[in-house]
């Protein structure tokens, strides 16, 4: 079923629609609504479908995803391997220093979360929010910072973290590759 009616206000012609949506779903938007996340059903589902195509959704590929004129790369763990292999230990302690002075994660710490992330009682926060990005799982043991699974090599992370949290950190042995471990030098 499909009426129009004009919208004083813009000038677009707008149409109701009728769609056929699963009971979970509608039970969801109810959900939404009622913690006045919109004012109605309809509301909400054209904020979803302005959002889509805002965001460009419809150029979302397995490799990137477009919003506005931004573009969040979907990185494999081997092509990221290969990028770090033509680097020396050094030269990528180097880049993990620059990426970590300039890093979004300080902003969102201080801007979002109202908190300073060199201060030693933000790092449960920083390090949650490096994990919940893929960094890998980050355990913090008095002054030993374990990362399980890194995503990176361990001397970038090292640069990364020593600027992000403004400490000095030293790389510690493992016995196994998929464990980084880093030593806060006081």
């Amino acid at each position: 079923m499909v009426s129009t009616s004009d919208d004083d206000k813009s000038g677009d012609r707008k149409k109701i629609i009728s769609v056929t949506v699963s009971q979970s779903l509608v039970d969801r938007i109810d959900d939404l609504v009622q913690d006045r996340v919109a004012r109605s059903r309809a509301q909400l589902i054209e904020d979803a479908v302005r959002w889509y195509l805002d965001r460009t959704v419809y150029k979302w590929t397995e490799r990137g995803i477009y919003i506005d004129s931004f573009r969040i790369i979907l990185e494999s763990e081997t092509l990221s391997s290969l990028f770090f292999s033509k680097l020396t230990p050094t030269d990528q302690y180097e880049l993990g220093r620059t990426a970590g002075s300039q890093a979004p994660f300080a902003d969102v710490v201080r801007l979002f979360h109202g908190e300073d992330p060199t201060d030693p009682d933000t790092r449960e926060l920083v390090f949650t929010l490096l994990q919940e990005n893929g960094w890998g799982s980050f355990n913090l043991r008095d002054d030993l910072i374990v990362i399980a699974s890194p995503f990176y090599p361990p001397p970038f992370i090292q640069g990364y973290l020593e600027t992000l949290l403004d400490v000095k950190l030293e790389l510690m042995g493992t016995n196994v590759k998929d464990n980084v471990a880093l030593k806060i030098i006081k």
